[in-house]
Order: structure tokens, then sequence, then C-alpha cells
């Protein structure tokens, strides 16, 4: 259903806005991968899923299974619940799984939407899949005001390994440190106000 979506979304998308991608090739073709942007918009979700080749599963809140109808639909497009306030084992346990499984999921840092990037928004659940489910990070920043007709940037850098941690126990001050390098990473992608 993921993929039917795409279809019929990516052409009135691509209408709306102006899109502006670089680095679309740091993206591994397969394998698995964290995607890992920030967040200031509603729009945010769909432009990332019209932007990447791949197919996501997003983390998102789990507020948005709220309903039978809604959960139906977040099911079936691939999305994992999160509950930003007391996260599960059962989600991370499913995602964990995705990327085991070679799939490609796509976190905001910040859990939730903000209009800046800050150190201290920057969550720690992206630092445990990387290491847990041995996964690169690949930073993005989304850069637009979203009004119709406006430039779209989406910036994708390079992808981050953390390799050196996987199969040794981790301790919060480094999961930590991992997540500020990806959030340093996403700041280093923002595109110049005066440009979007």
């Amino acid at each position: 259903m993921y993929k039917f979506a795409k279809i019929v979304v990516s052409p009135f998308y691509r209408l709306l806005f102006r899109f502006k991608i670089t680095g679309r090739e740091n993206v591994p073709k397969t394998g698995s991968v964290i995607l890992c942007a920030n967040h200031t918009s509603n729009q945010d979700v769909l432009v990332l899923a019209v932007a990447s080749r791949r197919s996501l599963h997003f983390l998102a809140k789990h507020e948005l299974w709220k309903t039978k109808k809604l959960a139906w639909l977040f099911d079936r497009l691939g999305a994992v619940p999160i509950n930003r306030e007391n996260p599960s084992m059962d989600s991370f346990k499913r995602t964990v799984a995705l990327l085991k499984d070679g799939r490609a999921i796509a976190i905001f840092m910040q859990g939730g939407r903000r209009e800046e990037l800050n150190q201290d928004d920057a969550k720690a659940g992206v630092a445990l899949f990387a290491v847990k489910g041995k996964s690169p990070v690949v930073p993005i920043n989304i850069s637009s005001d979203f009004k119709v007709f406006s430039k779209v940037y989406i910036n994708i850098g390079e992808p981050i390994s953390f390799e050196d941690y996987w199969d040794k126990k981790i301790r919060t001050e480094q999961l930590n440190e991992i997540a500020g390098r990806v959030m340093d990473a996403i700041s280093s992608l923002k595109t110049p106000a005066a440009a979007v």
C-alpha cells in the first residue's frame, strides 16, 4: 500500500512544491538504513517519502493509532507507533527487526515538531536503533516555508556508521553522544534562510 500511496501523492506534491534534492546518492540502495531528519512541519513526512527512492517505515507518535481506521491505515503503510513519553519494548523490537531485515526506517531527530535544531532536543532513540539494528544513519535537513509553489530543500548527508559500538554494552552517555553527532550532521546541512 505504501508504493500505491506514493504514486498517488508524489505528482500532487511535485506540483504543490518545487523540490530541490541534493545528496540522494547518499542513501544506500539496499540494506538497512536509518533516515534521520529535522521536523518543522506536518508536511515533512510526505516530503521525505516523495524524496526517497526507497520505501520507508516511519516511526510515528502512537496517538495516530487512536481509531481503528487510522490504525489500519498506518499499519498498512508500514509505520511503527512510538509512545514518545514512555517508549515500549514492542516498538523497539519491531523497529530493530525491520532494520535486521534490511529495511529503511525514517525518524525525526527531535521526536516532535521544532522550529530550530537544538542539541537539548536530540533524542537518543536513533542512536539505540543504529547500534542494535547495526545500521548507518543518513542525516537529512528539510528547509522550506511550505507555502504553495515554494521551494523545498532536502539536503541529504553522507551515511554515518557507528560500527564501533556494535555488539558492545553501550552506556547512556554514549547514546547521547551519538545522537549529538547526528544532530550536528543535520544542522550542517541546513539551507540558509535567504535561499528558502
